[in-house]
């Protein structure tokens, strides 16, 4: 704990004592390169690349507020670059309070239908092809004050519903009953399950007595999509939290002699949280991205890489060292991690765009910790994209063709490096869904999840190299 205090410490000290300041000298402002007292060079980046560990699942929870944020439902079957990914909701889905009463006894209602809601926010993938969900009921029970990691399975059995649809028909909507409906997925669960909802009232031991009596009763909702013989591209999100994502049950009943139709929705937020889980599995097996994984001691001359939970890179810039060496204490106006999109015969621009965000970080290998770049990054423990970079911008290549690039700004890391003899580290570089860094009270949330794969130019590529770039000044 004292080696953390002490590093972190140090971060903070000098991120104020540091007299160059890289980012107060936009690129635009540096001075003139005239190669006798201000320099511009280029160093070599070797990287490799890994599939996702333990320490980078992401873990879904709640936030402060209580919301759930979004989940990813879908299959993609068929992505040359990166393989297939499965993703699955598993949810609990209650009455808006209890006990819940229905409008007449049991025995007086009549089923109109059960329908599964869920809030859809977008579509990574191809819109077009066929999506098949199917809706079982949950089998174990969840623990709603639980935040799981994606890799979490879930047990479940009966069948109890199931659509076919494409995932360009969400982007529309609906006159239900009175109601306007736009930007939902709807399953029509089956009559049995239905009528067995209808079925009770509150005397005895109904379930719509308690809340401990409903979840023994239902443990709630398993949406697996159909991956064998499935030509499903997508992935989906929906927002969980939202109120449009609910089961609603329509029926009948007698008021004055004449049937009456009315609902009833069971809810994912009704005062008792309800607990969910959000399993994404990657199978990388016979695509480009195979290739590619583990490490490669001279570097990989193309790096995979997959918005969370997915791949990443360890980048290191073994000439820094050498370079401080040679050229003692120097003045760094800009010190720049660059990178750009390389097309694959596999590339697929148009279904599978690539992340808006990446994010480096430096692996203090001593204490087996990874931190962020706070002099570069961050203002008052916030993190700032517009300082530091790599958000993803276009660029034409020499055939007018459109590709991703990214850039990073670490000039007050090299000055440390150069100045204050500051470890020269070994970066991690990824598509992160959120950051979390607890000894310095430091979380936040960069892309959607599972949203965006690029492919781009390693170290030693031909044409599309990974650099850093650094211009400086003799003292």
């Amino acid at each position: 704990m004292l080696k953390v205090l002490v590093f972190v410490f140090s971060i903070a000290f000098f991120s104020n004592c540091t007299k160059i300041k890289g980012t107060d000298i936009g690129a635009g402002l540096l001075p003139a390169i005239d190669n006798i007292i201000t320099f511009d060079t280029s160093f070599e980046v070797v990287a490799s690349t890994f599939t996702t560990p333990d320490s980078l699942v992401p873990r879904l929870g709640r936030d402060v507020n209580g919301n759930a944020g979004q989940f990813i439902l879908g299959h993609i079957s068929n992505d040359p670059q990166f393989g297939k990914t499965t993703a699955s909701i598993f949810m609990e889905l209650k009455p808006s309070n209890y006990p819940l009463y229905f409008e007449n006894v049991a025995d007086s209602l009549y089923l109109d239908s059960a329908v599964l809601c869920l809030r859809w926010t977008n579509t990574f993938g191809d819109t077009n092809a066929l999506q098949t969900i199917n809706v079982h009921r949950i089998s174990e029970k969840l623990k709603s004050d639980s935040a799981y990691l994606t890799t979490k399975s879930v047990q479940y059995a009966e069948l109890i519903g199931s659509k076919t649809f494409a995932p360009s028909a969400l982007n529309d909507s609906l006159f239900l009953f009175k109601q306007s409906m736009n930007n939902q997925l709807r399953i029509r669960l089956n009559n049995s399950f239905a009528r067995a909802l209808l079925s009770f009232d509150t005397t005895g031991r109904s379930p719509y007595k308690s809340d401990s009596l409903y979840r023994d009763f239902l443990k709630g909702f398993a949406l697996v999509p159909q991956s064998s013989g499935s030509n499903a591209n997508a992935l989906m999100s929906f927002a969980m939290s939202d109120t449009a994502t609910q089961l609603r049950l329509y029926y009948r009943y007698t008021k004055a002699g004449k049937a009456d139709t009315t609902f009833k929705n069971f809810i994912f937020d009704n005062g008792i949280p309800g607990a969910s889980v959000n399993q994404i599995v990657r199978t990388y097996t016979g695509s480009e991205a195979t290739r590619h994984l583990g490490a490669k001691p001279r570097g990989d001359s193309l790096i995979y890489l997959q918005a969370a939970p997915g791949t990443y890179s360890m980048l290191r810039i073994p000439g820094l060292d050498e370079f401080k060496q040679k050229k003692g204490n120097v003045m760094v106006h800009l010190a720049e991690l660059s990178m750009q999109e390389v097309p694959t015969p596999g590339r697929r621009p148009n279904i599978f765009q690539t992340p808006e965000f990446l994010y480096a970080e430096m692996l203090d290998s001593a204490n087996k910790k990874y931190y962020p770049f706070l002099s570069d990054g961050f203002v008052n423990g916030k993190f700032e994209s517009f300082l530091f970079g790599g958000q993803r911008k276009y660029v034409a290549d020499n055939s007018g063709q459109y590709l991703s690039a990214y850039r990073m700004n670490l000039t007050r890391y090299l000055q440390g490096i150069i100045t204050r003899n500051n470890p020269n580290f070994q970066l991690r570089l990824t598509a992160p869904y959120s950051l979390r860094y607890e000894d310095l009270f430091i979380t936040f949330a960069l892309n959607n999840l599972c949203r965006g794969n690029v492919v781009l130019g390693g170290g030693n590529h031909a044409s599309k190299k990974m650099k850093f770039r650094v211009v400086y000044s003799k003292l």
